[in-house]
């Protein structure tokens, strides 16, 4: 397995030459490790504080507040041909859709790819070097203020290690599949992962407001009209969507659906001043909701509550004990391979409740999953125990004549 850098000098970039002499070294290379350090508890979208990139022989802590021009540092990052390193990827995937309109061309999570080559999912930062490499990294800096300036000498040394051992893990995690033969795995992981990112870029997530999964389609519309309203309110102002409206609230506001503002403000709750003046707002958005043409009316699939005859739960558990079993033989991470509700699913296909495909068929899980799950409902397999004290103490059997 790969070694990690000896150690790579960190830059601090606070100047446009600065940036001009990032985006040079970043042109020479074709992978690149980055990350971000933000806040997001204050604002519409996350504030970035501070990005790290890191090549073969540097690494350049860039300065966003320093009211830099990163246009060309945000086109070089995502440029053709280009990979991007990041742990736990799916921020700096969207920030990169943010500032630069489009995502790298090709990126690899070391946290992803660490729980397909037995290495456990998800791991954290800290955890993850010193699994791989057997370094121990300083004490987290997950309650630091990264907006404030200056930035300690402490907080500059904790952001560069963040980006120390990207373009090593990947060496290192690369030569590992290879010789597992889980290079694919690898590729497929991370192809879907881009993909989610560039949805959940262009989606509403009105449907995933807590407390929505019992409601009809006509109140499930003032939702969706409501959380519009609120989105558009909170871009604004600049705040998150919470603040403007909580969702507990909102829901509310939707069951009831008031067709005055009177009614509305008798709603505990909503009677406060940053609300006061938005009242015929909430209650247009309300009667836009009410309003909608029955085709227009949300169906929410995934969100239904399933009415299961009790077989469909118990072979689930059943199913779940094969595939926890199998990805420890596979040295896969369980919570990768499949979850309850992908497994209950599979349950409901198979017994023709659904019309669903589960995605346990597919690809690299369905490598592991598909025939032995399948034979399993069939009763052509059987679980047993073959040694108790093993961390691993299942085996799949298959009956004679099978």
């Amino acid at each position: 397995m790969s070694n990690p850098p000896a150690g790579q000098e960190a830059v601090f970039v606070d100047s446009q030459s600065g940036v001009a002499t990032t985006v040079d070294a970043i042109g020479q290379t074709a992978v690149v490790g980055f990350d971000t350090e933000f806040v997001g508890d204050a604002t519409y979208e996350p504030r970035l504080c501070l990005l790290q990139a890191a090549v073969e022989d540097r690494i350049f802590l860039i300065d966003p507040m320093s009211g830099l021009d990163l246009r060309e540092f945000w086109l070089a990052l995502t440029a053709p041909g280009r990979e991007i390193v990041a742990f736990a990827a799916r921020q700096e995937l969207l920030f990169c859709l943010r500032e630069a309109g489009r995502l790298p061309e090709a990126v690899f999570d070391p946290q992803i790819a660490a729980g397909l080559v037995g290495f456990g999912y998800p791991l954290s930062h800290t955890n993850f070097v010193r699994r791989v490499f057997d370094l121990r990294l300083a004490g987290s800096e997950a309650y630091t203020d990264w907006a404030r300036r200056p930035l300690a000498a402490q907080q500059l040394k904790y952001a560069a290690d963040d980006v120390r051992h990207l373009l090593a893990s990947r060496r290192a995690l690369l030569e590992r599949a290879e010789g597992m033969g889980r290079l694919g795995w690898l590729r497929s992981e991370f192809e879907a992962l881009a993909e989610r990112v560039g949805a959940v870029d262009q989606e509403e997530r009105w449907w995933k407001t807590p407390g929505v999964s019992r409601m009809d389609g006509r109140v499930l519309a003032v939702v969706r009209e409501l959380w519009r309203w609120r989105d558009k309110r909170a871009r604004t102002a600049d705040l998150p969507p919470r603040r403007v409206l909580g969702d507990d609230l909102m829901v509310e506001v939707a069951r009831r659906s008031p067709r005055n503002v009177g009614n509305l403000f008798a709603l505990r709750g909503m009677d406060r001043p940053a609300l006061r003046n938005a009242g015929q707002e909430i209650v247009a958005a309300v009667q836009a909701g009410l309003d909608a043409p029955a085709k227009e009316l949300p169906a929410l699939v995934a969100l239904v509550r399933h009415d299961d005859p009790p077989q469909v739960v118990l072979l689930g558990q059943l199913l779940a004990i094969l595939a926890n079993s199998l990805a420890a033989e596979h040295q896969v991470a369980g919570s990768m391979l499949a979850t309850a509700a992908e497994l209950q699913e599979f349950v409901r296909s198979r017994l023709g409740l659904s019309d669903r495909e589960s995605p346990l068929t597919a690809g690299w899980r369905g490598e592991i999953l598909g025939q032995p799950l399948v034979e399993l409902l069939e009763g052509k397999r059987f679980v047993h125990v073959v040694d108790a004290s093993s961390p691993n103490p299942l085996r799949i059997g298959r009956f004679e004549g099978e």
